[in-house]
């Protein structure tokens, strides 16, 4: 049985979370490339003078394909518009 769900409150849902994420990752962009990096790509391959549209576009791409992931195949909701 597939549940249906509003598609526009679920992107305004995960749109102001995704929000939080983006202005928080730009807010500490600078702290970010100096401590976290270097421990970061420890244990991910990053690499390492990435700009902050690129590192953007990129978590904008894990996070939506994350959430949408999680929500279309692990819980078998279907987005209804």
């Amino acid at each position: 049985m597939r549940r249906e769900i509003d598609g526009y409150r679920f992107i305004g849902y995960y749109g102001v979370i995704y929000l939080f994420f983006i202005i928080l990752m730009a807010i500490t962009w600078p702290l970010t490339q100096t401590y976290v990096k270097p421990i970061a790509s420890l244990i991910f391959p990053i690499a390492a003078h990435n700009s902050l549209l690129k590192s953007l576009l990129v978590d904008t791409g894990m996070f939506w394909g994350m959430v949408l992931f999680y929500t279309l195949v692990i819980q078998k909701i279907k987005l209804k518009f």
